[in-house]
């Protein structure tokens, strides 16, 4: 069975994205794993700020497993019945974990959102999606999040 990787990496998912890869995959045997994935450091600045709050996320492995819950409801959401998928967690650094995750699951594909920037901010901040591009040895499709 041929697999191709969604990838969410902000808190509201990309409808686009989500569109763009079930029409990708309509009709054909492809499975899409949606994979919600948390940047590693933006998690360590998250547990610094939990340290005073009543609800603490622990460990990795309880993150992990929150996002891998968020991204199988996401997915049930959008493609329901109709296309063979699943929802992965992931903690890491994008794009190194993420590469890591779409060949472990030999993925064909990967599709991802990028964000608006001018040429000089992509050069200055990066850009996961461009990031992706670079170092994912297939095709990948960028959308641009709507909101």
């Amino acid at each position: 069975m041929d697999t191709v990787l969604i990838v969410l990496t902000e808190d509201e998912p990309d409808q686009q994205l989500l569109r763009t890869g079930k029409r990708y995959v309509s009709g054909t045997e492809t499975e899409i794993i949606l994979c919600r994935i948390v940047d590693e450091k933006t998690f360590q600045n998250n547990l610094q700020r939990q340290a005073t709050s009543e609800r603490q996320i622990e460990s990795i492995d309880e993150m992990e497993e929150i996002a891998k819950t968020e991204a199988e409801d996401i997915a049930s959401d959008a493609f329901g019945d109709e296309i063979p998928h699943r929802g992965i967690g992931l903690v890491g650094t994008i794009p190194g974990d993420l590469i890591r995750v779409a060949e472990k699951e030999n993925c064909e594909h990967i599709f991802v959102s990028g964000k608006k920037r001018s040429p000089a901010g992509k050069a200055v901040f990066g850009d996961v999606a461009q990031s992706v591009i670079l170092q994912f040895d297939g095709p990948v499709t960028v959308t641009t999040m709507s909101t």
